[in-house]
C-alpha cells in the first residue's frame, strides 16, 4: 500500500465520527431552537423591568389572550401552562406552545392591599 492509500484509507476511518460530532453538534443546535427558554426568559425580563418602573400602588400582569395571568408554568422544552382569570372572571388555564404564544405585560391599580405581581414556576404544578 503506498502512501495515498494509506491517507484514504484513514480518512474513511475518522469520517464516522466526524459525523457523529456534526449530528451531535446538530442536535444540540436544534434543541436551542426548538426550546421555550428565551421566551421563558424574556416574560420574566418583561415582568421585572415593569415592575420596578410601575408605580407602587399597581400590580404587574402578564397577559395571554384575554387572561390576566397570576401564575406562569414553563413545561420544559417548549410548553407553557397560564393559570389566571378571563375578562369574565372566570378561572382559566391556557397551554401553548412557545412558537404561538403572543403575551403583553401590564401594570394596573391594585385591587388589593398586598402587591401582585406574576409569578413564574419552573415546573408544571402537580395533578
Amino acid at each position: 500500500m503506498n502512501y495515498l492509500d494509506a491517507i484514504k484509507d484513514s480518512s474513511l476511518m475518522y469520517a464516522p465520527r466526524n459525523t457523529a460530532q456534526a449530528v451531535d453538534e446538530q442536535t444540540h443546535i436544534m434543541r436551542g431552537l426548538m426550546s421555550g427558554h428565551a421566551t421563558w426568559a424574556a416574560m420574566q425580563s418583561a415582568v421585572e423591568h415593569l415592575r420596578r418602573i410601575a408605580p407602587k400602588d399597581h400590580d404587574v400582569f402578564v397577559i395571554v389572550g384575554n387572561v390576566t395571568v397570576f401564575e406562569t408554568y414553563f413545561l420544559e422544552p417548549h410548553t407553557f401552562l397560564f393559570e389566571g382569570v378571563n375578562n369574565d372572571g372566570d378561572h382559566t388555564w391556557i397551554g401553548l406552545h412557545f412558537s404561538q404564544l403572543a403575551f403583553a405585560v401590564v401594570h394596573r391599580p391594585k385591587q388589593k392591599p398586598e402587591p401582585v405581581i406574576t409569578g413564574f414556576c419552573p415546573h408544571a404544578p402537580s395533578a
